[in-house]
């Protein structure tokens, strides 16, 4: 566990499927995210769970908990280059009570230092969707600063938007 002051971080766990799917299915939480949003059977989910619990790979992902000890949305390092020591990161909080509380930035806090203190890496990326200022003004006010973007790169709700691309070197 990777504890914080409002918030700490667990593996998923078999059992949170019930929250994932919850959160994969509802649109406002999915639709800035890589994959789009496409509601999604449990059934078809379940398929994929292996994956999302192993941290042994290049992808480490984390359930975000309050201190009440309900999971609150998902937090992850993903294609973890091990000789470039580079990653991407992605989150959201899917309980929308929780929203707009902090927790989002003290889970990106706390995942920072893992990636640095724990996995040696040097460097984390990412991409937002410019639509999305209250992630973009997250994102600045971790330190992120934007090296690109790509024009007309996602497709949602009808539109082709920008995707601006940011990284932050942690070491």
């Amino acid at each position: 566990m990777i504890k914080g002051e409002k918030i700490y971080l667990r593996p998923i766990l078999k059992k949170d499927i019930i929250f994932l799917n919850e959160w994969k299915n509802d649109e406002e939480t999915y639709q800035y995210l890589g994959g789009g949003f496409m509601p999604t059977s449990i059934d078809q989910q379940e398929k994929w769970m292996d994956s999302m619990i192993d941290t042994l790979g290049n992808n480490k992902r984390f359930i975000i908990c309050d201190n009440q000890n309900d999971p609150i949305g998902m937090i992850g390092l993903y294609d973890i280059n091990w000789i470039h020591r580079t990653c991407e990161i992605g989150i959201y909080i899917g309980s929308k009570s929780s929203k707009g509380k902090g927790y989002g930035k003290e889970a990106c806090e706390l995942l920072e230092q893992f990636a640095n203190e724990n996995l040696n890496l040097r460097k984390i990326k990412l991409n937002v969707v410019s639509d999305n200022g209250a992630a973009t003004h997250m994102w600045q006010s971790l330190g992120y600063e934007k090296i690109g973007e790509y024009k007309d790169e996602r497709f949602i709700k009808g539109e082709y938007k920008c995707l601006i691309l940011m990284e932050k070197f942690i070491q």
